[in-house]
């Protein structure tokens, strides 16, 4: 009987399935290799696909107890995967480089079938080499830039130097660097494309935490930002944090800060707060930080930055579309 014709009655297109024939055409239609055993290790499914990836005829194969086609497959950590799910019925999803053919990557899921288990897999060798092509780059890129800071670093101690400018400028100038430095550093661990918005934040703020207690606190949704905005946001941390050890929270042991955000109806809301400090009196004029914060930081994010000087706390404010933060791929 034809299974694929809409006349004949459901039963017998589901009887067709259940057959010896429709059960290979499902098992050579699903685009991966497939095997199975039974309790006693002997193989009792092997499809094309398997077939063509270990050169293995299935009639060579059948029948035969697994480890006897594959020696030594049974003492790798692959092969006790394979004895636990069979002891165990739970079903894995995983990873790992073959145990019978050397430097290709597969992927497999082992699951209970009948009396025995079954192993879907596929080769993503591909992948993988791509994958670590890609982190090498990263990692040059990364070792460049770093590079390429410190000569910008020590041009510009060269020339506040000859210049006479302060000291204290020089050396705001090269915290800029490090925190510049610092959420590259973030970027080029998730591949340069995006980063945790969390670690963004942790960046500037790391070097700044009590070895006592925490002061700081950040509460908000796991987000992947654009490299833009993970730039900009870091920038504007190491701006307030350099403020608040200044003049503000840090400045007193008993300061703390706490940084929230949310999304919300397309928003990306973004809040900074300065507790336990000294009473905040408002600048009368407007620094190099505060002007970046409002003016490039909201250019960079397509939103509205706010910085208010309350008697409490220093309190910063940012509101942007979040398609302006969020990484376009995330």
């Amino acid at each position: 009987m034809n299974i694929a014709d809409p006349k004949a009655p459901i039963a017998e297109k589901v009887a067709a399935l259940h057959s010896e024939a429709g059960l290979a055409t499902i098992l050579d239609g699903i685009g991966e290799g497939f095997y199975a055993v039974d309790c006693d290790w002997r193989i009792i499914l092997f499809n094309d696909e398997a077939a063509q990836h270990f050169a293995r005829r299935p009639q060579d194969v059948l029948g035969r107890v697994l480890w006897d086609v594959f020696p030594g497959t049974r003492e790798t950590e692959l092969g006790q995967l394979f004895l636990d799910t069979m002891a165990s019925r739970k079903s894995v999803r995983s990873e790992a480089e073959s145990v019978v053919f050397r430097g290709r990557w597969m992927a497999y899921r082992l699951f209970a079938l009948g009396d025995g288990i079954g192993a879907v897999f596929r080769n993503i060798s591909d992948r993988k080499i791509a994958e670590e092509q890609r982190d090498l780059l990263n990692r040059e890129l990364g070792h460049r830039v770093k590079n390429l800071l410190a000569i910008v670093q020590s041009i510009a101690a060269l020339t506040f130097r000859s210049g006479g400018a302060d000291m204290a400028l020089q050396r705001a100038f090269e915290e800029r660097l490090v925190a510049l430095s610092n959420v590259h550093t973030a970027l080029t661990r998730q591949h340069g494309n995006s980063a945790d918005l969390h670690d963004v934040m942790w960046s500037p703020l790391r070097p700044h935490r009590a070895t006592d207690r925490e002061r700081f606190s950040l509460d908000g949704p796991a987000l992947r930002v654009g490299p833009q905005a993970a730039v900009a946001l870091s920038m504007a941390v190491h701006e307030l944090c350099t403020n608040a050890i200044k003049y503000g929270a840090l400045s007193v042991e008993a300061g703390r800060v706490d940084v929230r955000w949310q999304v919300e109806d397309g928003r990306f809301s973004w809040n900074w707060h300065e507790s336990g400090g000294p009473v905040v009196v408002a600048p009368t004029r407007t620094g190099f930080g505060s002007r970046m914060i409002e003016r490039a930081l909201a250019a960079q994010l397509a939103g509205r930055v706010t910085i208010d000087y309350r008697p409490g706390g220093v309190h910063c404010a940012i509101d942007a579309p979040i398609e302006a933060v969020r990484d376009k791929d995330g």
